[in-house]
């Protein structure tokens, strides 16, 4: 009986006499497996330590170390340990001896001399048993080499799964995504189209009031001049009164318009040098009156080593400053008014106004700039709240900042810092994000020195 070709095996042979060596070859050769041969104990433990064996065939009487030692030997190491022993002897026959073959191991134990077939048969029992075996672990090896391709089948299905419920997750986010973009830029639309329709209705409207307005301030004018007759004490009060009243209107009519202009990016910057402090004394030449009204001095004080030369707007830093200056008046107590002028690190310049009137709480100090808003007791009788919020905006569209210092009980120090240059960069931004229809609008009445035809208010807040 033999084996596949495919499915040869080893099988040791170990005698120290070459005519054995022979003999054994001869009668298992038609087994048609591969014989190794070792004549010695030592030999054979160097053959186990290169290949491993179906069986083995180990004579007793070697010299050295005899089969029984060789045996010891084998079975003490763990790779060789289950490898089958056959003893062949032609003198041990007593069976002190056969015990101690299969005390150290031996699966059997054959007298010489001994029938071929007999050990042929035995032989090839072992060897059959060795290919059942390997067959078995190629088996185990397989069955696991293939529960392991199903479990990552299995895994790569579950991702498959679970990449196509992401996918549809993500496609149906996708088309979410984009009814919402869509939506956003639909609303985008008609809020662009409705900051359209307020600059339009915000030009329209001052146009349309401030000629009435103009025209009640110069009617009342020439009738304070006793143009059309005498007046008495009381015809002057009321007509005052209107009059008072028609200039807080046009302010308010002014200040709405600038706000728009500057919300619609429409604001015209002509910038040009501006020199510090001769614009802030200029500014005091105007606010005077104002400051000899209500008892408050006015000085300023240049740390600057010379003057202070920028690129600006001079129109809108003096919309600023007279803003600043009328409400350190109004708000200061009667109490001295301080402007201080310096030079940043920049190059640009920084210019404080303080007063020493009531202060400003903390958590209110932000609110000022925001529009309508009024702080103090008399806000109703005068004011617009919209002063220190287009300050701010003209101040940021000049690339600089309006910023406030102050304590209640201590006064108040609004900071206008502007930088060396400003460009149109700010502004150029402030256009793209606004609609781009024109709007058509006229300039307020312009004094004799340049400046908007516009009256200090009360309000701090409030553009003069």
């Amino acid at each position: 009986m033999t084996t596949r070709a495919a499915e040869q095996v080893d099988i040791l042979l170990v005698d120290d006499r070459p005519e054995n060596l022979l003999a054994l070859e001869a009668i298992l050769e038609s087994l048609g497996q591969r014989l190794v041969r070792a004549q010695s104990g030592e030999d054979a433990l160097r053959c186990l330590l290169e290949r491993e064996f179906a069986v083995i065939l180990l004579d007793v009487q070697m010299p050295g170390m005899n089969g029984f030692e060789t045996a010891r030997m084998i079975k003490s190491r763990e790779r060789t340990k289950f490898v089958p022993i056959i003893f062949l002897t032609a003198i041990s026959k007593d069976e002190e001896f056969v015990f101690k073959g299969y005390e150290v191991g031996a699966v059997d134990y054959i007298f010489k001399p001994f029938q071929p077939e007999i050990l042929r048969s035995k032989v090839n029992v072992f060897v059959e048993l060795y290919v059942q075996r390997r067959r078995l672990a190629e088996q185990e090896q397989r069955l696991h080499e293939v529960e392991r391709q199903d479990l990552e089948l299995r895994h790569m299905r579950e991702m498959l799964e679970s990449e196509a419920r992401q996918a549809k997750s993500l496609a149906e986010s996708a088309e979410e995504l984009k009814k919402l973009n869509e939506e956003l830029h639909r609303r985008q639309l008609d809020l662009e189209r409705a900051m359209t329709a307020r600059s339009r209705f915000y030009a329209s409207m001052s146009h349309e009031l401030r000629t009435p307005i103009n025209a009640v301030l110069g009617y009342s004018t020439l009738l304070l001049e006793r143009i059309y007759g005498p007046l008495n004490e009381k015809q002057v009060e009321g007509i005052e009164r209107t009059q008072k009243a028609a200039r807080h209107l046009l302010e308010l009519v002014n200040d709405v318009l600038d706000l728009s202009k500057i919300e619609a990016g429409k604001i015209d910057l002509r910038l040009q040098p501006v020199e510090f402090p001769a614009l802030i004394e200029e500014l005091f030449v105007t606010v005077r009156p104002l400051a000899d009204e209500h008892g408050s001095t006015l000085s300023i004080e240049n740390r600057a080593s010379d003057a202070v030369k920028v690129v600006s707007d001079p129109r809108r830093v003096r919309q600023i400053l007279l803003n600043l200056l009328s409400n350190a008046i109004k708000f200061g107590n009667g109490k001295p008014i301080t402007v201080v002028c310096d030079r940043t690190d920049d190059g640009g310049v920084a210019i404080e106004v303080s007063d020493q009137g009531d202060g400003i709480s903390r958590e209110d100090q932000e609110k000022i700039f925001h529009e309508f808003v009024q702080l103090g007791k008399t806000q109703l009788q005068d004011g617009t709240g919209l002063g220190l919020p287009i300050s701010r905006r003209l101040a940021e569209l000049l690339r600089g900042s309006l910023t406030v210092r102050s304590a209640l009980g201590e006064g108040s120090t609004f900071r206008l810092q502007l930088p060396a240059k400003a460009d149109g960069r700010t502004l150029r931004l402030v256009d793209q994000e606004m609609p781009r229809e024109p709007v058509k609008d006229r300039e307020p009445p312009r004094t004799s020195n340049g400046e908007p035809e516009r009256r200090p208010t009360t309000a701090r807040g409030a553009m003069p």
